[in-house]
């Protein structure tokens, strides 16, 4: 009987218990918002989860998120707190929002918030004091939001997921424990129209389009007008940069102050060209008069930059990059050095300015006693004659002498099979003021060739000569010579040997 009685008692107890942990149990409708952030951010803003009261009321125990995967940059723990009107607030970015109950218990600390950053992710965490039991009425809640982490190892298309957990395990009841508060989308798009432009004319200008991944990528966090974001600790707005690589020396860009958005996409934004750009490494800065139509257009904008050539300037191809940035963690927003195109684009090529020369007429030994001599000049130095600053710009280049031999005739007079051409550099780099002379036969591969010679001169103010001599009767040295000036044809990358207006090329001399 004894026995009988002392079971009975413990189940009376352990009933107790049971029916004390379910009136303390609250039971709460968890809610997400989906952030869409942008691939390559170092500090991008998650989406709100919300714990809406349903039923019960509370006892002390705290609530946690656990951002898998992903460390929070803006923890609690590092920021400094202030709660009032029901928002426990920190400086550095998060907000804990009560409404109901759950406002008054924030305004009396019973309410607070901390976070840590673990092996499983960054969590904030919500502790609710012992200061009496509260009873929230059904619509109250608690929210989280502000909390930033590092998506920048991420790719376009994932996301990232929340685990919501309760200490002691049965003070709080959630119908979910996953919510998805984040998914990474493309940061930015770029098309490059590159060009290419000989040092001796105007030059033309190249064009980058920058284009938002999404509507809303970029963001004027600091003084955004109307439409303003919840900055959430933001300290900077987001900026791009465009990288040159290999600038040719002597060719200098100059940036754009202001680049407004497109006409397709006019919405008001525009980049802002920062202070200590260079014409290798520009800095632009979004800004908009509205945040909120920015955040419902995929802006873009067309940056010219107007290009310079110095007389003196070298020759090369350049190439362009861009990223979003800054590239720091310890500023919001901040990017990781994710460049949009990892292969870099063409951008400026400059080339030289040629000059070429056509000799009508060169024999090479084709009849024995005959060869034709060829000379060029450079003329680009002649500030003696002209003063200075008033001549041609000094340059040098090499000096190549192209061979397009005749044919064979048919008995008719008419033109046979005609041989490839032939070509040989007769003087690697002929200097401003100097002048090249050969004697064709001596030249490798032209011993032997008749026809015509176009000879190349990597620089402008080329002129040439050419000389034949030859041995016609028997026993004199030399009895026939005749000497002419090259004709200097158009360098067709300039203008074209053939034109609509004349019919054909135009020679000089």
């Amino acid at each position: 009987m004894q026995a009988k009685a002392k079971s009975l008692l413990c189940a009376l107890l352990t009933l107790g218990v049971m029916v004390s942990a379910a009136n303390a149990q609250v039971v709460h409708s968890v809610s997400q918002q989906n952030n869409e952030v942008t691939q390559y951010g170092l500090t991008e803003v998650m989406g709100e989860i919300r714990f809406t009261h349903v039923s019960g009321a509370t006892i002390s125990s705290s609530i946690t998120a656990t951002y898998i995967g992903a460390q929070i940059s803006n923890l609690p723990a590092s920021g400094t707190a202030t709660a009032a009107a029901g928002v426990i607030s920190y400086d550095n970015g998060i907000t804990i929002t009560g409404t109901g109950a759950y406002a008054t218990a924030i305004n009396s600390t019973i309410i607070t918030a901390s976070g840590a950053n673990t092996t499983l992710g960054g969590q904030v965490i919500i502790s609710i004091g012992g200061g009496g039991v509260l009873t929230p009425t059904a619509g109250d809640y608690l929210a989280i939001n502000g909390a930033r982490t590092d998506v920048s190892a991420k790719s376009v298309g994932s996301s990232i997921t929340a685990t919501i957990t309760s200490s002691p395990s049965n003070a709080n009841l959630f119908d979910l424990i996953t919510v998805t508060v984040a998914t990474v989308n493309s940061a930015m798009s770029l098309a490059v129209s590159g060009v290419s432009n000989a040092s001796c004319v105007a030059a033309t200008n190249p064009n980058i389009t920058i284009t938002e991944g999404f509507a809303g990528s970029f963001v004027e966090y600091t003084t955004p007008g109307a439409g303003g974001r919840p900055r959430y600790g933001a300290t900077v707005d987001t900026q791009v940069s465009i990288t040159v690589n290999s600038l040719p020396t002597g060719t200098t860009l100059s940036w754009p102050a202001t680049v407004a958005a497109s006409a397709a996409s006019a919405s008001g934004a525009i980049l802002t060209l920062n202070a200590g750009s260079t014409d290798a490494l520009a800095v632009y800065t979004f800004t908009t008069t509205n945040q909120g139509t920015s955040d419902s257009i995929a802006e873009s904008f067309i940056v010219t930059p107007i290009v310079t050539h110095a007389a003196t300037t070298a020759y090369g191809q350049s190439t362009v990059q861009a990223q979003l940035w800054p590239n720091v963690a310890t500023a919001a927003v901040g990017y990781s050095m994710g460049l949009i195109n990892t292969t870099a684009d063409n951008f400026i090529n400059v080339t030289k300015c040629v000059t070429y020369l056509l000799y009508p007429y060169v024999t090479c030994q084709a009849t024995t006693g005959f060869t034709t001599g060829l000379a060029v000049a450079n003329t680009s130095l002649d500030d003696a004659a002209f003063g200075t600053g008033l001549g041609a710009a000094a340059q040098a280049g090499a000096v190549t002498i192209y061979g397009y031999p005749k044919s064979v005739k048919a008995a008719d007079g008419t033109s046979g099979t005609l041989s490839a051409s032939i070509s040989a550099i007769i003087s690697p780099s002929l200097s401003a003021g100097d002048m090249h002379s050969v004697t064709c036969d001596a030249v490798t591969g032209f011993s032997g060739f008749e026809g015509y010679v176009i000879a190349k001169a990597e620089f402008e103010f080329a002129h040439g000569f050419a000389f034949v001599v030859g041995q016609f009767n028997t026993g004199s040295v030399f009895d026939v010579a005749h000497g002419y000036l090259a004709l200097v044809i158009p360098d067709p990358s300039i203008s074209a040997r053939t034109a609509s207006t004349t019919g054909g090329e135009t020679l000089g001399q």
